[in-house]
């Protein structure tokens, strides 16, 4: 089982951020209860900027470190607040994400730094976004969660306009053979695909860094 202990780390900013991951990778056929001293610590930093301060110290402590964020509304502050941070303890970055996912080298020829932006590293947004494109095609209930979420906003319902995404994925959610699992657990039941080319290539970028050598 992968403790805080465990050589390597992923940072996250936040418990859904952790348990996407865990469970997508799961159905990528890793088992987190191996023993596999490759695999990760994924910590919640409570948030972007407590994670960007991190960095410096991450970056001197871990021979794999994975930095997951959201993009949020501007994916260009975010990179180079990343960059900068990583800049000081001496790991050069590009000027712009890679779609696939960056790696970089780290503060030692043989360690290495991943940055994966969600959603895609390229557009603006966060989880709920790479989650939706996740969502089977075609599944009658995800189009009906769009209209039953406006119509919910427009009689009252108090969740901010930012949160609308994460509102319908929840609502949607709700009507699956299990109500209401957190997003992991959604991902484990199948509600997600695994599969989507975003999923894969997610997949393929957490396998480069941590289990390339």
């Amino acid at each position: 089982m992968i403790t805080d202990s465990a050589v390597n780390r992923m940072v996250v900013e936040g418990k859904d951020d952790k348990h996407s991951v865990i469970h997508l990778m799961r159905r990528h056929d890793i088992d987190w209860e191996s023993g596999d001293e490759r695999l990760p610590w994924i910590q919640e930093c409570g948030g972007f900027e407590p994670l960007v301060n991190s960095l410096s110290v991450s970056a001197k402590s871990y021979p794999r470190l994975g930095i997951l964020i959201d993009a949020n509304t501007n994916i260009r502050d975010r990179w180079n607040q990343i960059r900068g941070n990583l800049g000081t303890v001496g790991i050069s970055t590009p000027t712009s994400p890679e779609s696939r996912g960056t790696i970089v080298q780290g503060i030692y020829p043989d360690w290495k730094v991943g940055i994966w932006i969600m959603p895609n590293n390229e557009q603006t947004g966060k989880l709920e976004n790479f989650l939706k494109e996740l969502v089977p095609p075609n599944d009658p209930c995800w189009g009906h969660a769009e209209i039953a979420t406006k119509q919910a906003k427009k009689i009252g319902a108090k969740f901010a306009d930012k949160n609308y995404l994460k509102a319908k994925i929840h609502t949607w959610l709700a009507w699956q053979e299990t109500p209401g699992l957190p997003f992991g657990s959604a991902i484990t039941a199948a509600y997600f695909r695994h599969d989507s080319p975003e999923a894969l290539r997610f997949a393929a970028w957490f396998r480069n860094l941590f289990l390339v050598q």
